[in-house]
């Protein structure tokens, strides 16, 4: 029978720490921000000395983001032929207390063994929690290396009418793909033990800060976009208004029986292993009915 252990905390949600604080992200904004307004906005300040681009708003968002890591340890036996080659002068071999007759025609001994296997697997997965966007799993990764927080509830982060981005993706549904590259096919005649943990399951808060520039000639509107970790400064949009919870927390962390029973209908983590030993035992059996065949085929040519 698997055994599914989630060694994570029931509810761990974190907030990254700020490396760049609002003045320091203001002034990386106000320092990129010529450059994106281009090219006809330059030749113009040229001749006009005044700074016209100015600051007409701000936003302060927190962007999630889930990072979960799993393992899988199987260990199980099975029983395997093994063959070495032997001197021609040689009849037979005598390993332990049983006895192997060579064939003087074909100087081999072919031995019958038990394996005793143990395999492990590791898988991570980092992605973006909002169903809504694309972001890549390697770009979010170097996040991980950043101090973070724990909070309890995503409340604690709209204190000053900060903008939190919903999860909309459940732990639940990528617990299920990770388990899905957990578990791998083996060919054994008897399970001892098969275990899948899952052992990070953290919903992940990043704070990015966007300014709005108005250019007062043109009335053109840019948006800048800092990232308060890495300081980065691109184009960008202010979302303006809160956003509703869509996912209670309680769910978004609801692993348990639903993770288990959705990974194969109608059956348990279990299904797939025993699958892969009655298939392996049935290959067994098929092949002791072929040898069979061929032998009482050669005593009737003899």
């Amino acid at each position: 029978m698997v055994e599914l252990d989630f060694k994570v905390h029931k509810q761990n949600i974190q907030v990254f720490n700020e490396v760049y604080d609002e003045s320091k992200s203001q002034a990386l904004a106000e320092g990129a921000k010529k450059k994106a307004f281009g090219l006809i906005s330059g030749i113009v300040r040229m001749f006009d000395k005044k700074d016209d681009i100015i600051l007409t708003g701000r936003e302060k968002r927190y962007e999630p983001f889930w990072h979960i890591k799993g393992e899988s340890m199987t260990e199980y036996k099975r029983s395997n032929d093994y063959s070495f080659p032997v001197e021609p002068q040689v009849r037979s071999v005598k390993i332990g207390e049983k006895v192997f007759e060579i064939n003087p025609e074909k100087p081999i001994c072919a031995i019958t063994g038990e394996d005793h296997c143990i395999e492990h697997y590791e898988e991570e997965v980092v992605t973006d929690a909002n169903a809504g966007k694309e972001l890549k799993d390697k770009k979010l990764v170097p996040y991980l290396q950043f101090a973070s927080s724990p909070i309890k509830q995503t409340e604690e982060l709209m204190k000053h009418g900060e903008i939190v981005v919903p999860a909309k993706i459940r732990a639940s549904f990528l617990v299920r793909d990770l388990m899905k590259k957990l578990i791998k096919p083996v060919h054994a005649d008897k399970i001892l033990q098969e275990k899948v943990i899952v052992t990070t399951c953290v919903l992940y808060f990043r704070p990015i800060y966007c300014f709005m520039f108005t250019e007062e000639s043109t009335k053109k509107v840019k948006v800048l976009e800092v990232d308060a970790l890495t300081g980065e400064v691109k184009v960008g949009s202010i979302i303006g208004k809160q956003l509703k919870e869509l996912v209670h927390e309680d769910t978004l962390f609801d692993l348990g029986t639903e993770a288990v029973s959705t990974f194969i209908p109608g059956a348990g983590l279990a299904a797939i292993i025993g699958k892969e030993i009655h298939k392996h035992s049935k290959d067994k059996k098929n092949l002791a009915a072929m040898k069979e065949s061929q032998k009482a085929f050669s005593s009737r040519k003899k």
